[in-house]
């Protein structure tokens, strides 16, 4: 592994991201430290401390870039209808849970040490999820007001990460063995029905 003089701030930003990535996939976010992060990319936990806040700034990087990759794959929606937007956007949500549950784990279940305010960059990345659905459900939504719009986007993906939650911890046998894909399915097709009038 090369030392710190052979690699920028940005490059060991990025080594050290990828490392919590990697990290978090093979043991869980509960073993993760600065120095096992240090460790694998062959640095001293007092040089990442120049790159990073603390662990929690560590984490949330990584998580930006999970949600950064989620965003994406949802967004890839070209020449479909709303509610085929939504479903699809559903099902990569739960696939990913299903997929790369330690990752999809830390976005959903880090807290901040010390009850630390979780800063605003981060508070935007997982805003643009929501309003992803919500920009997808106002084009559902007939005389619905942006309130109804707001609040029915954050039930109906509540709803949705209800599901991703029972996928990613293997339960669905509480829900009677059901795939997941057919409860999305089931969800979005009653819910929409109902909501949207039809």
């Amino acid at each position: 592994m090369a030392r710190r003089n052979q690699h920028s701030r940005e490059e060991l930003q990025g080594l050290a991201i990828q490392a919590v990535r990697d990290l978090v996939s093979e043991n869980g976010l509960e073993k993760l430290s600065v120095r096992k992060v240090a460790d694998r990319i062959g640095y001293t936990a007092g040089m990442l401390y120049h790159v990073f806040s603390n662990l929690d700034d560590l984490i949330l990087q990584a998580n930006a870039d999970t949600l950064s990759q989620l965003l994406e794959a949802m967004t890839d929606t070209a020449d479909r209808s709303a509610r085929e937007q939504l479903q699809h956007m559903a099902a990569v949500y739960v696939a990913m849970a299903r997929e790369q549950t330690p990752l999809w784990k830390m976005v959903f279940m880090h807290q901040m040490q010390n009850a630390a305010a979780v800063p605003a960059w981060y508070l935007e990345r997982t805003a643009a999820l929501f309003a992803q659905v919500e920009s997808t459900m106002a084009q559902l939504a007939g005389k619905q007001t942006p309130e109804q719009i707001h609040l029915a986007a954050r039930t109906l993906w509540g709803s949705v990460h209800g599901i991703a939650v029972l996928a990613a911890d293997d339960k669905l046998v509480v829900a009677g063995d059901v795939n997941e894909q057919a409860m999305i399915e089931s969800l979005l097709q009653h819910y929409l029905n109902s909501w949207a009038g039809k």
